[in-house]
């Protein structure tokens, strides 16, 4: 990282990104820290309960696009046209599970780990910076600052979803398509279902971890589902 830079105009410094190093000066018994300046996010986001919740998905170019489907615990990402049983495509089941076809899982099986580590977080490993997965009590914390309502074409589009919009603040909104699930060699519930990983495992029962499940009916923030099924994910930083 260059901490020097020659700027020939005033407006060439305004429109500068500056970095400071975390270094302290000390001087006459006295001493100045400087703390490391912190980019401000690169994806779109809306700050509801406390969280800065990103407006779209991993893997997706707008709001209303599915974007990637992910197992749970697993950073590699797929889009549904390479979902299926044959040669190069992901299956989605316990078979192409990393951590284990059923228990004891390789991990997060009788280890004490609850949530995610950020090696094993979709969010951290595709967008970076502070980006991570929702817990489950963080999408329980949103169901509570949020009123809800299913569209059947967000905005227009066509596409069908959870529209959630800050209780104390209507400019606040996220949208969840409903994405559906992968499971089996398929894709299926696309228009009528929305799955969203969360990052915490369901300790109850080890195989399952715990999701937002949004359907016409209302939105279920903490439910849980098999670990190998694969589901969108929504960054948060906070």
């Amino acid at each position: 990282m260059k901490y020097l830079r020659k700027f020939e105009t005033e407006a060439e410094y305004s429109a500068a990104t500056i970095y400071t190093p975390s270094v302290s000066l000390i001087a006459d018994d006295m001493s100045v820290k400087f703390d490391q300046y912190v980019p401000t996010p690169t994806h779109e986001y809306v700050e509801i309960a406390g969280l800065k919740w990103a407006t779209m998905n991993v893997g997706a170019n707008s709001v209303t696009d599915t974007g990637l489907y992910f197992q749970w615990g697993d950073t590699q990402g797929y889009t549904a046209d390479q979902v299926g049983s044959g040669e190069g495509n992901k299956y989605f089941g316990w078979e192409d599970y990393k951590y284990g076809s059923s228990a004891p899982f390789s991990k997060y099986d009788n280890d004490g780990k609850t949530v995610l580590d950020l090696e094993d977080d979709a969010a951290r490993a595709n967008w970076g910076g502070s980006w991570r997965m929702p817990t489950k009590d963080e999408y329980v914390a949103l169901g509570a600052a949020v009123n809800t309502a299913w569209t059947a074409s967000y905005q227009g589009s066509g596409v069908s979803g959870l529209v959630c919009t800050d209780k104390t603040d209507s400019s606040k909104v996220l949208f969840f398509p409903a994405a559906g699930s992968c499971f089996n060699g398929s894709v299926g519930r696309v228009g009528n279902l929305g799955y969203y990983w969360s990052s915490s495992l369901y300790t109850n029962s080890v195989q399952y971890a715990c999701y937002l499940l949004s359907t016409s009916g209302g939105a279920y923030w903490d439910s849980y589902n098999d670990r190998c099924n694969g589901f969108p994910v929504r960054p948060v930083i906070g």
